[in-house]
């Protein structure tokens, strides 16, 4: 390489380089820029003389930038690959490279040219933007006191739900569960006391169903919970019962002995409906007929309103 060419090539700002095409990419050349970027200076890899360039290539990302560069060079294409590599610190260190296979007169593999930039800050930019992205919509969709699904999950879940059950045939129960007496613990002792139990009676909720069930948070201290793949008056009354006795357990907030209770009321579809604004409407009315029936036990849902059943905890 002329005098000129290599001095222009040392002074870019990134790294240029030029490698074999066997297993180990042994370098023909790379700049000092590598230096800069590694903390291992270029004579280190020239000849791969103390360590092979993929040797400080992140590990989780060696085989993705091997089949990538392999992929184009069989497709006679550019690559350009975004990975990781670790310093001489053991610092992960981002950048993009782009490179292409060169090809003699007859058609066969000499070498890997390639171009390497660290793009460390505006990677870091990105993986800040997604997270910042992600808490907001964690905070559209989750509720901030019981970390639930919030309303506007459950409705979104519920549409989910009642399109699968057309399609598909699937039966589930909607629970509106209410927590009995709450007002008065929020009058006694305070919102911060309030939102304390709140987050402890979800959690009891939220434990008393299936991964695959949803449960959310409502509003104020009513919960619902879609309860999939069931049309079992007998399983939703179990499920019902359990959930009661498990409400009804003593709260233990901040040196205090709480007590509240749940009123339930359940709806089947499709058996009472299939749209998800009466399905609501229909467990908040098995509710309230829970709460006239003495509170801390579940009513379902009958059109006639003749036949609602209501059950104490056990």
């Amino acid at each position: 390489m002329s005098t000129f060419f290599e001095g222009l090539i040392q002074n870019i700002p990134a790294i240029c380089y030029r490698s074999k095409c066997d297993k180990d990419s042994t370098m023909y050349f790379i700049n000092d820029a590598i230096e800069s970027l590694s903390g291992y200076p270029a004579s280190d890899f020239i000849n791969n003389e103390t360590r092979s360039f993929s040797s400080i290539i992140h590990s989780d990302d060696l085989d993705f930038v091997i089949n990538s560069i392999y992929s184009a060079v069989h497709a006679q294409q550019l690559w350009s690959i975004e990975y990781r590599i670790n310093n001489s610190s053991d610092q992960e260190i981002w950048v993009t490279e782009t490179g292409v296979a060169i090809f003699n007169d007859t058609g066969q593999l000499e070498y890997l040219d390639g171009f390497i930039q660290d793009i460390s800050e505006r990677k870091r930019m990105e993986l800040a933007l997604r997270a910042s992205e992600k808490q907001i919509r964690d905070m559209a969709f989750t509720d901030t006191v019981t970390g639930l699904a919030n309303r506007n999950l459950f409705t979104d879940r519920i549409d989910q739900f009642i399109l699968e059950s057309k399609r598909y045939h699937n039966e589930f129960a909607l629970f509106f569960i209410d927590l009995d007496k709450f007002k008065d613990v929020n009058d006694s002792h305070g919102h911060l006391v309030g939102d304390k139990l709140l987050s402890m009676a979800a959690e009891r909720i939220s434990t008393s169903f299936r991964e695959s069930d949803v449960v959310a948070r409502f509003g104020g201290d009513e919960f619902l919970v879609l309860f999939k793949n069931t049309s079992c008056e007998q399983e939703v009354s179990a499920a019902a019962t359990k959930l009661l006795s498990k409400l009804a357990a003593p709260y233990y907030v901040d040196n205090l002995e709480l007590s509240v209770t749940g009123s339930i009321g359940i709806t089947l579809c499709p058996r009472d409906s299939n749209n998800s604004s009466d399905l609501i409407r229909n467990a908040d009315k098995a509710m309230y007929k829970a709460k006239e029936s003495g509170k801390n036990c579940f009513s379902l849902f009958s059109k006639d309103n003749k036949n609602s059943l209501a059950s104490e905890a056990q």
